[in-house]
């Protein structure tokens, strides 16, 4: 009985395992799929030897051959991105500022005394000007660099040091400087010529598969000196001037779908770097219905990046926007409508709202302490809790902001 017994212990065991040895063949050799994405790294080949001594058939198993499987490992530079996610309340630092020690010093102590805790730095302005010494073809062969920032290494060191999340701004479509050596990519004029907005700057045509394949060498090379996240700025079409004189050679479809085929392209090639993809986009884009003609639809936006950027910055609105008759000097109201409008317009997208507020003076409404508070507290009234603040000359008011805890 009990022979028996053992006997059909090993049987069994036998079966099991063929069937077992079987079903994993088949999942390693592509008959299953068992969802396991692709991270991007080198596969590693795995050679199964001869298994001596089992079922007692030594030279018949070693005369089977190894086969090599690809195995890849289960990591991602994108899983760690997620996972060390920071909310972000920052403020906006010029490359020249960024370059300069004593104003960047001056606005490192400001981060670290109070809740801001990120910088949006240039690295691409609306000059068209690299910021600092890249490596980037197009940008080495046509001179488009000017050096502001010398030590680009040494300033993130800096940042990572204070634990300051480091943001890239790149601007995209304004760019006279890549007009000039590259004419043939930038918008035209329907009477012949590279087309100018009314203040005298070319933009770049957002069709032209060259111009997103140079912003984004850019991006990669700011990525690799370790900036956090990558920024578009003026990612549109141009608004200003004889707009009826424009012309777009290679035009394949709205201007929406151009500005969202762009920006999902920079994420596809962007996030495997671990790095997040974020969009500055008109304040307006959340009041208005359709585009505004500069193809950013905010719904179509927040689906293509990680990060939606409104500039909601009270005094450029107009009376009688959200029924205000003066939003310059109505900041709180103002920034509490356009972000339930935000609320509203991108849900389920996926996207995170952190929104640009107003620390300059305008049109005659001094910004002070108290209406930068009333912005912020708009915004985190309603569930939010990242923002940044602009002020072009790099002068902001402490007093709104509470101190680091």
């Amino acid at each position: 009985m009990a022979a028996a017994i053992l006997v059909g212990a090993v049987l069994s065991f036998v079966l099991a395992f063929s069937l077992f040895w079987q079903l994993g063949d088949r999942v390693v050799g592509g008959e299953f799929d068992v969802g396991m994405p692709a991270i991007g790294f080198p596969s590693i080949s795995i050679g199964l030897p001869s298994l001596p001594g089992f079922g007692g058939d030594e030279e018949a198993i070693a005369a089977v051959p190894a086969r090599d499987y690809p195995v890849t490992p289960d990591l991602s530079l994108g899983h760690f991105r997620d996972q060390a996610y920071r909310p972000v309340k920052g403020i906006y630092l010029s490359s020249w500022a960024a370059g300069h020690n004593g104003i960047f010093t001056d606005q490192l102590a400001l981060v670290d005394r109070t809740e801001l805790n990120a910088m949006v730095i240039d690295v691409k302005d609306a000059t068209g000007y690299v910021t600092y010494d890249a490596n980037v073809q197009l940008a080495d062969e046509l001179g488009m660099e000017e050096e502001r920032i010398r030590d680009i290494d040494g300033l993130i060191a800096t940042l990572r040091e204070h634990e300051i999340v480091p943001i890239a701004r790149i601007v995209v479509f304004k760019d006279p400087l890549l007009a000039e050596k590259h004419p043939e990519w930038a918008v035209q004029n329907v009477n012949g010529g590279v087309w100018k907005d009314n203040k005298g700057f070319a933009y770049m045509n957002p069709y032209r598969r060259e111009v997103w394949d140079y912003v984004l060498d850019v991006a990669e090379d700011a990525a690799s000196h370790g900036f956090r996240e990558i920024q578009w700025d003026y990612v549109r079409f141009p608004s200003d001037g004889k707009i009826s004189e424009t012309s777009y050679p290679g035009e394949y479809g709205s201007k929406e779908d151009a500005i969202a085929d762009f920006l999902a392209y920079s994420r596809k090639r962007l996030e495997p770097l671990g790095v997040w993809v974020s969009a500055d986009v008109f304040g307006l884009t959340l009041y208005e219905k359709n585009d505004m003609g500069i193809g950013q639809k905010i719904e179509k936006v927040s689906r293509s990046v990680d990060i939606v950027c409104p500039m909601i910055y009270p005094s450029h609105y107009y009376s009688g926007h959200y029924n205000l008759d003066n939003p310059n000097a109505q900041p709180y109201d103002v920034v509490k409508l356009a972000t339930a409008d935000a609320t509203r317009r991108m849900d389920g997208t996926g996207a995170i709202y952190r929104p640009w507020l107003q620390d300059f003076s305008l049109g005659g409404v001094e910004y002070g302490v108290e209406e930068v508070k009333a912005q912020i507290r708009a915004v985190e009234e309603q569930g939010y809790n990242e923002w940044i603040l602009w002020d072009p000359s790099v002068k902001y008011v402490e007093g709104a902001l509470r101190p680091a805890s």
